[in-house]
């Protein structure tokens, strides 16, 4: 049988709603090749991520893969979602408590220096070009 994998998306959250939309729109369509994916926030919106990472072990996932939906690496990425994971500084790969056993966390890169990124940009540029 093969081991459940959970995905957390990991979005900043926002007093406006476009944050949580958004992070949930990309979840929604990565669920067409992962069967767990959930949302978390870290300020401002909920659920947070240890509400979804709480959720997420009740629910009997064996692995988790937690994906900050972040352009780069800041406070958040390097600081904050470790500490909550209770990853030592610099780790990428843990396991943490759940009942009866430990369960591995990955803390995944955030989207990055990536070509797509700027094909992305350009569209927009091209969209404001029009207008």
């Amino acid at each position: 049988m093969p081991k459940k994998i959970g995905i957390i998306l990991v979005g900043h959250g926002s007093r406006e709603p476009h944050n949580k939309r958004a992070i949930k729109y990309f979840a929604k369509k990565l669920e067409a090749e992962h069967p767990y994916v959930r949302c978390a926030f870290m300020r401002m919106n909920k659920p947070s991520l240890q509400e979804v990472i709480s959720e997420s072990l009740n629910a009997g996932i064996e692995e988790l893969i937690i994906q900050p939906v972040f352009l780069t690496r800041g406070t958040h990425v390097d600081q904050d979602i470790p500490k909550i994971l209770g990853m030592p500084a610099g780790a990428r790969v843990w396991r943490i408590e759940a009942a009866t056993k430990k369960v591995k966390v990955v803390l995944s890169d955030p989207i990055g220096a990536d070509d797509r990124v700027v094909e992305i940009l350009n569209d927009r540029i091209k969209e404001a070009l029009r207008a």
